[in-house]
């Protein structure tokens, strides 16, 4: 995602939340906008130098990749992986193009910054030559010239190189399917083999995450992580890229940190849905005031472990809960609950004799979860975030 991106994004669509997406199913990926809470909170951790120290790639031309056909990649060719979690290890890679289409436009400038524990180790920095004129609105807006150019390696030169580098690691971009999108079509045209690498959108994790900026293009978020850098070079939207990531992997833990009894009452709620042959994959957590939410989808299980009172919190009346559960303590909700009883414990080992209750409400929460996806048009979208958690 490049400084030409963030201009013809205005262009292409008025959404402020989008820095321009490479093709219209992007476009399906930016009308979930969320309203920002104005009161900023402190920024200051993001953890991220702003310059790296790191080892300078260094690479060969291999003359072997001058086929000039332009092939046009299938569909198929531009799908890839989206990681489910958030590493510390990974690479963040930009991309500047003569235009927003990557089959018809070329990339000029490559940037990749490899991360380990967070910290940047080495870097793939170059100019590419398009073999053909920048545009001028291009140059305007990314400040690169054909001067800038003429000398620097064509894709088939450097690309090779590049993707090796990439290795296995995670991928890290933002609006990455732009970026990723350059990617696959080079890859298809050179014939080289198609990366597998996972990989991560911060676009997507700071609309998650980061709700006091009033859109999150990457230059509003540079400027409210307040970092020293440009806007006119991916080294520098590397950076800017990493610096927002994680900070949103920050905010992440902490909307998801969890006791030591909070730890212990979700590994017996996974041990009992495993014990009754329940695929836990669907299976998340968050926490929701003073609450563990156990998920599969919809809430099957809200526990609450920290007060002078411990219980699970059920939407069922008493009367069908001791049917479930001979023997176990129930008093009412209180009024500003979401829930009809609760059914108290000590500790976390309580909840293994309400194993029929907690599989009979994970069981409730699979079928609400497939009448969503029949009767809801972006349904999966929405589970494919959701299981980002």
């Amino acid at each position: 995602m490049g400084i030409l991106q963030r201009f013809l994004g205005k262009i292409t669509k008025k959404d402020k939340d989008v820095d321009a997406p490479a093709s219209k199913g992007d476009l399906a990926n930016t009308s979930d906008m969320k309203p920002y809470n104005e009161e900023r909170e402190n920024h200051e951790n993001a953890e991220i130098h702003p310059t790296p120290i790191m080892v300078t790639v260094e690479y060969g031309f291999s003359s072997s990749h001058t086929n000039k056909k332009i092939e046009m990649p299938s569909d198929n060719h531009y799908t890839y992986q989206k990681a489910t979690f958030t590493p510390n290890d990974y690479v963040v890679l930009d991309f500047e193009t003569t235009g927003l289409s990557p089959e018809k436009d070329a990339i000029i400038q490559i940037a990749a910054i490899r991360f380990r524990n967070h910290e940047p180790i080495e870097q793939f920095v170059s100019f590419v030559n398009p073999e053909r004129p920048i545009p001028s609105k291009i140059t305007d807006i990314t400040g690169i010239t054909d001067e800038d150019v003429k000398d620097a390696p064509t894709i088939e030169e450097i690309f090779p190189d590049f993707i090796q580098f990439l290795k296995d690691d995670v991928l890290i971009a933002h609006n990455a399917p732009f970026d990723i999108k350059f990617l696959l079509s080079n890859v298809q045209r050179l014939r080289m083999e198609k990366p597998q690498n996972l990989v991560i959108d911060t676009l997507s994790l700071a609309r998650k995450y980061i709700a006091e900026t009033p859109n999150h293009q990457l230059e509003t978020l540079k400027q409210w992580l307040q970092l020293d850098l440009s806007s006119h070079h991916a080294l520098d939207d590397c950076l800017t890229c990493a610096a927002v990531y994680r900070t949103c992997q920050k905010r992440r833990e902490e909307k998801f940190r969890l006791s030591d009894d909070e730890k212990r009452a979700y590994d017996i709620v996974l041990r009992i849905l495993s014990d009754h042959n329940r695929d836990t994959s669907l299976v998340r957590y968050s926490r929701t005031s003073t609450y563990l939410d156990i998920q599969a989808f919809y809430s099957f299980a809200r526990i609450k472990l920290t007060g002078k009172k411990k219980y699970l919190l059920s939407k069922r009346l008493e009367q069908e809960i001791i049917e479930l559960c001979p023997g176990v303590v129930c008093e009412p909700a209180s009024k500003n609950e979401s829930g009809q009883t609760r059914i108290l414990i000590r500790t976390p080992d309580d909840l293994l004799p309400l194993s029929p209750l907690i599989v009979k409400d994970f069981d409730k929460a699979l079928k609400s979860l497939e009448d969503y996806r029949k009767y809801v048009g972006k349904a999966e979208k929405v589970i494919e975030d959701y299981l980002s958690l």
